[in-house]
C-alpha cells in the first residue's frame, strides 16, 4: 500500500464514521504524503545579515554553520536552483571529506579481503580491521577541515 493509498483509506474511514473535523484534520496532517521529504524551515538552517541575505548555511554533514562564500568569494556549497534554499545542504568540503573517506575505506576493505583470502589474517582480525575502518570513515566525515571558518549552532545568533 502506498502512502497515498493509506492516506485515502484513513480519510475514507473518517468519513464513514463521521469523525469530528478536528480529528479528520489531524489525521489528514499525519497521513498525507509529503513532497521532498522532511520540511525544514530555511530560518532554522541559515544565518542572515541585516539585509536578510543568507551568509551561512548549517552543513548537514558537519553540523555547523559554514559561510556560503569563502574569503575569495567562491561558493562553499553547490548551487541547487530548483530548491527553496538555492544551495545544497552539505558543503563542498563535506562532500570532499566523504569521498576521501569512502575511497580510503574501499582500499582498506580490499586489502583486508586480499589478506584474508591469502591466509595472512584470521576472520576475527579481518572483522576488527573492517570495523576500525568503518569507524575511521565515520569520524572523517565529522572532522571539519583545518582553516575552515564556521559557527557552532550554540554560538549562532538567532
Amino acid at each position: 500500500m502506498t502512502k497515498r493509498e493509506l492516506h485515502e483509506a484513513v480519510m475514507n474511514v473518517c468519513e464513514e464514521f463521521n469523525l469530528p473535523e478536528n480529528v479528520k484534520a489531524k489525521l489528514d496532517e499525519l497521513t498525507a504524503p509529503k513532497k521532498g521529504g522532511t520540511k525544514v524551515s530555511i530560518e532554522d538552517i541559515t544565518l542572515t545579515d541585516d539585509e536578510g541575505n543568507i551568509t551561512h548555511i548549517l552543513d548537514s554533514v558537519f553540523g555547523v554553520y559554514i559561510p556560503v562564500f569563502d574569503e575569495n568569494g567562491e561558493p562553499n556549497f553547490y548551487e541547487k536552483p530548483d530548491t527553496q534554499l538555492g544551495w545544497s545542504r552539505f558543503s563542498k568540503m563535506a562532500e570532499k571529506a566523504r569521498k576521501e573517506a569512502e575511497k580510503k575505506f574501499k582500499a582498506t576493505k580490499e586489502a583486508v579481503f586480499t589478506d584474508l583470502l591469502a591466509g595472512n589474517i584470521s576472520n576475527d582480525e579481518a572483522q576488527e580491521l573492517i570495523s576500525n575502518a568503518e569507524a575511521e570513515k565515520k569520524e572523517a566525515t565529522k572532522t571539519i577541515p583545518e582553516g575552515v571558518e564556521y559557527i557552532a549552532p550554540e554560538n549562532a545568533e538567532a
